[in-house]
């Protein structure tokens, strides 16, 4: 609107001259401060030059809020939303210092929200797995000669029982005779035939076998089964005992590993009677502690922490006896349970034990299967027979030469 164009004749008085310093809206209401002009205004001209003066005040105010707000990033040009009327917020700092900021309306540009960099999957690892299970380790490998010997072996078990006791009156039915144990073909055949349950001499002869003899002093020990039988049963000063814990022969003390195979008789009242099972423990003198290795139980089974108490209270006892001066006090040693492959069914717990002596080394042990228990089955009754303390020609006897 052009309001010089109500002006028809000069002001009469005369008006001082306007101040450079002056803003716009202060020397427009001094030009306009005419009692003769504002007389000729109507009420609509006047309203309409109310809004102008209004309007350079808010231009003004706009201009000295953005001289001292936060710097924003500019919006583009041709973004259409650049001219809607921005608003003052109050944007607060961690310091006492107040600043104000401009808040423009929502932006149409497309950019996305920021997202983190993209990660590689990962493969979630294994559940259950045993910190003492090498699961990359399986060396069960059996020959065809080991194969062709344990089929000799289960041949013998369809034997009649009056030859098999004529035999045995004779002598002939022994298949593997060590300098302090031998064992039958008969009972050699029920144990390792498949669903065979080991029979206890040949449990003795397979722990004689797995004995280190080549070392003075050997880094693992393996005691005879029946060590563990005589502790059960309370028996702590006989021969046998003193001579397995004696000092001078032994020095278990300078072992790392002491093992004890256990066959403990459990009695089910539900089916009135007993039934054997194998397991083993060790006495871990590199880790400080007892060991317990079953295929079937935990420590959570009140008969296998209870036998294992037992057995823990013996050794203790004729340790301070045997080695009373030795470096190694195992009075402060605890139980743990050690987990390892297990067995689903009843007949397997020997050859478990015979497989957790053997490999059993402190740490871990490799990792075998139900399915690989015939192979085991194999490779252990070849490796009885060829001991180079069988004194007994059985290639001849069991006609593989």
């Amino acid at each position: 609107m052009d309001i010089m164009r109500f002006i028809d004749f000069p002001t009469p008085r005369e008006r001082p001259p306007s101040k450079p310093s002056e803003c716009n809206s202060e020397r427009i209401a001094r030009k306009y401060d005419d009692d003769y002009f504002w007389d000729n205004l109507s009420e609509e001209q006047f309203k309409e030059l109310d809004a102008q003066i209004e309007d350079i005040e808010r231009n003004r105010t706009d201009k000295s809020l953005s001289s001292s707000a936060v710097k924003q990033t500019p919006v583009p040009t041709d973004n259409p939303i650049e001219h809607l009327e921005r608003k003052p917020i109050r944007v607060e700092k961690t310091t006492s210092a107040t600043t104000y900021g401009l808040q423009s309306a929502p932006s149409t540009s497309h950019t996305p929200a920021y997202q983190p960099p993209p990660r590689r999957p990962t493969r979630p690892g294994r559940a259950l797995q045993s910190p003492y299970i090498d699961y990359g380790r399986n060396d069960l490998k059996c020959s065809k000669v080991a194969s062709r010997a344990y089929d000799v072996v289960c041949l013998a078990t369809r034997r009649s029982t009056r030859s098999s006791s004529q035999s045995s009156s004779q002598g002939d039915d022994i298949i593997i005779s060590y300098p302090d144990y031998y064992v039958s073909l008969k009972h050699l055949s029920e144990s390792v035939k498949p669903g065979g349950k080991l029979f206890n001499t040949v449990a003795e002869i397979a722990i004689y076998a797995l004995k280190d003899r080549k070392a003075k002093i050997p880094v693992k020990q393996i005691l005879p089964l029946r060590i563990a039988s005589f502790l059960q049963d309370g028996i702590l000063d006989n021969g046998e005992i003193n001579s397995a814990f004696q000092r001078s022969l032994h020095h278990l003390d300078r072992s790392q590993l002491v093992m004890f195979p256990v066959l403990q008789n459990i009695r089910f009242k539900r089916l009135d009677r007993t039934v054997g099972h194998f397991f083993l423990l060790v006495l871990n003198l590199r880790e400080e502690r007892f060991e317990v290795l079953d295929s079937m139980r935990s420590l959570a089974d009140i008969n296998l922490k209870t036998c294992c108490n037992n057995l823990i209270t013996a050794i203790k006892e004729l340790w301070r006896k045997h080695y009373p001066n030795s470096r190694k006090n195992i009075d402060k040693y605890q139980l743990i349970d050690i987990n390892v492959p297990l067995q689903s069914n009843n007949h397997d717990c020997g050859f478990h034990m015979l497989m957790h002596c053997e490999h059993w080394n402190g740490i871990n042990m490799p990792q075998f299967k139900e399915k690989d228990m015939p192979t085991i089955r194999k490779m252990l009754t070849y490796k009885w027979l060829q001991h180079p303390e069988n004194n007994i020609a059985w290639r001849c006897k069991m006609n593989i030469c």
